[in-house]
């Protein structure tokens, strides 16, 4: 069987996108979005100016942007100022919402809608795509574009590396409208997404599929891929099921709804602290972990809409793209409005192939290690193969810490017979003491690397037996897993109008009443304001139907409050009492235990 072409591989594994129904925006292609887009430049005192007006502007010539216009920053506008309004009216008339804004502030409690609040209001001071872009950006696409009743596209990439074969699928869409659409956290014109299906081919030419990845939002690492083999990977055939979410075109291997946690590059530090504390005091599945600090944003993947591949709604139009391709090599620029937003979330993005700044972007330069891959073999045989390979490095460390240990303990032998003449002399005792260090020192040494080489001893063992035994060395579908993603609800629940109303009016009802406390000053201000947020944190609770989780947490606060407050009132009346209690029980604790093991023996 001859080797098939990268072209055959790419149309053999095709994904199935299905997105959430009332989705606006699909893959397109993106010599028609060019055509429709004007190219604008930085000029010498950083100001933008049209270099290209809107249907003058073809992926060849976008290809020679960085000649035509060498060193100047460039980015292309999709909407334009001339149509904008007209465009924006001519969808607002027809469009209807199919989920409902609020549904995000509903997911979560009081706390999250007050971050939400904030979130708003840095808009006010970022860069933010104006308002209108979202609507006309529909129009223009439903009208020049593409729709859904037009063929897709998808941009294949095929990179053999590391004994895997990946198939990149780039998808293209024209606006990401997931804030204005759906509540979520940003809008931009532009969006590139992508899936990557990894191989391996055996001598013969024919091919397996081993893993599949699949892009989300600004996620990365062994969480972002399944499997082939994992049962929640849905697949058709050769062919994976990706749920695309709404308006942000993020991939989801499930369907459902996810809270997203979104980290603004100015607040990533502090978010990787978060993580690490929380990873700490919390399990590794908890909500409190795997949804982060909590920002209501919402990302519908629920699957109920259009599909697009193999025997789908819609079909692929298949575009092979490398290195060399023109248009994906020679422009660096962002591929829509360039709003400057310093979180980055409202820019547009660039090409497929570089990052924002013009370097080229990881998951382009290295497929495998966007998703964990480069540590993984990738099969049983090549997995194999390495563990004999480490046994072979075990065994070589462990001689060379036997040599090692010989070296240390003559040395340390000789030098504690010459500390015993050196002791026996009262001219020599600073000598003497010299040594002593120097022995313990060494012997601190001695003893390291006999722990050292009976760690390694240990594992040379497990080596063998593994390799000896028939149990597989590679990993099992899910056991990279560590935090994967997860639907916080199937997307078929009904919430009810009270849920959506009190989610939309108690944080600024809440911010109004606390604020109004303040300006009223007396004795009880403090404990009104805190009765007040306990007010509104159960009547919360009561919409989201988790009465009993909150009063349970009450109680609980109550009571590890309570102990504090007496053990604290206890110290200040009688601070001696307060310590002989503990004192006697512990004495009687002990003095039980004791009499107990005396009668057992």
């Amino acid at each position: 069987m001859g080797t098939k072409s990268d072209l055959e591989l790419l149309r053999a594994y095709e994904p199935v996108l299905v997105f959430t129904r009332g989705e606006l925006f699909f893959p397109a292609d993106v010599d028609a979005y060019v055509r429709c887009c004007s190219l604008w430049c930085e000029d010498g005192d950083g100001k933008e100016v049209e270099c290209v007006p809107a249907g003058e502007l073809t992926l060849d010539r976008l290809a020679d942007a960085e000649r035509e216009w060498p060193g100047r920053y460039k980015h292309l506008r999709f909407v334009q100022e001339s149509s904008l309004r007209a465009e924006a009216r001519r969808h607002r008339r027809s469009a209807r919402r199919v989920i409902p804004r609020s549904g995000r502030l509903a997911a979560v409690g009081v706390l999250g809608r007050v971050v939400d609040i904030l979130m708003k209001l840095s808009l006010l001071i970022r860069g933010a795509v104006p308002g209108g872009v979202a609507a006309a950006a529909a129009t223009r696409y439903r009208d020049r574009i593409g729709g859904a009743d037009r063929p897709a596209s998808y941009y294949g990439r095929v990179v053999r590396e590391g004994g895997y074969i990946a198939l990149q699928y780039w998808f293209f869409y024209a606006m990401n409208d997931w804030r204005s659409t759906y509540g979520g956290v940003n809008d931009h014109e532009a969006d590139w997404e992508k899936v990557t299906v990894y191989l391996v081919e055996d001598s013969q030419g024919r091919t397996r599929p081993m893993w599949v990845g699949a892009s989300s939002h600004e996620y990365y690492g062994d969480d972002l891929r399944r499997s082939w083999d994992d049962k929640e990977l849905r697949r058709e055939g050769d062919h994976p099921v990706i749920f695309v979410g709404a308006g942000s075109h993020s991939h989801q291997m499930l369907p459902g709804d996810y809270l997203i946690q979104v980290d603004p590059a100015v607040l990533r530090g502090a978010v990787r602290m978060w993580r690490r504390l929380t990873l700490r005091l919390f399990r590794s599945d908890s909500a409190i972990v795997r949804h982060g600090i909590g920002v209501p944003f919402v990302d519908y993947a629920r699957g109920d809409g259009t599909r697009v591949g193999p025997g789908a709604d819609l079909e692929w139009r298949a575009h092979i793209i490398d290195d060399d391709t023109p248009w994906v090599r020679g422009f660096r620029g962002l591929w829509g409005r360039d709003t400057r937003d310093f979180f980055e979330g409202e820019r547009a993005p660039s090409g497929p192939r570089y990052e924002r700044d013009g370097t080229i972007r990881w998951s382009w330069a290295d497929p495998l290690a966007w998703v964990g891959l480069q540590k993984v073999a990738p099969t049983e045989q090549a997995a194999r193969a390495e563990l004999a390979a480490h046994l072979g490095d075990l065994e070589k460390g462990i001689a060379e810490a036997d040599a090692e240990i010989v070296r240390r303990r003559d040395a340390l032998r000789r030098l504690s017979a010459a500390r015993l003449v050196l002791g026996h002399e009262s001219h020599s005792q600073s000598r003497a003491q010299e040594y002593d260090e120097r022995i313990r020192a060494d012997e601190r040494e001695l003893s390291a690397t006999y722990r050292r080489r009976a760690m390694m001893a240990d594992e040379r063992d497990s080596c063998r037996d593994a390799l000896a035994g028939e149990r597989p060395v590679a990993p099992t579908p899910t056991e990279h897993l560590h935090r994967p993603h997860l639907p916080y609800a199937t997307g078929q629940q009904r919430t009810t109008r009270f849920l959506h109303v009190w989610a939309a009016l108690s944080t600024p009802l809440l911010i109004c009443a606390l604020g109004g406390m303040l300006l009223v000053r007396g004795t009880y201000t403090a404990p009104a304001m805190i009765g007040v947020v306990l007010a509104f944190a159960l009547i919360d609770a009561v919409a989201r139907r988790k009465l009993t989780s909150f009063l349970t947490g009450v109680a609980i606060v109550l009571v590890v409050g309570g102990l504090i407050a007496g053990i604290i009132v206890a110290f200040a009346v009688a601070w001696r009492i307060a310590l002989l209690v503990p004192t006697a029980l512990i004495v009687v604790v002990l003095l039980w235990v004791n009499i107990r093991d005396l009668i057992r023996g």
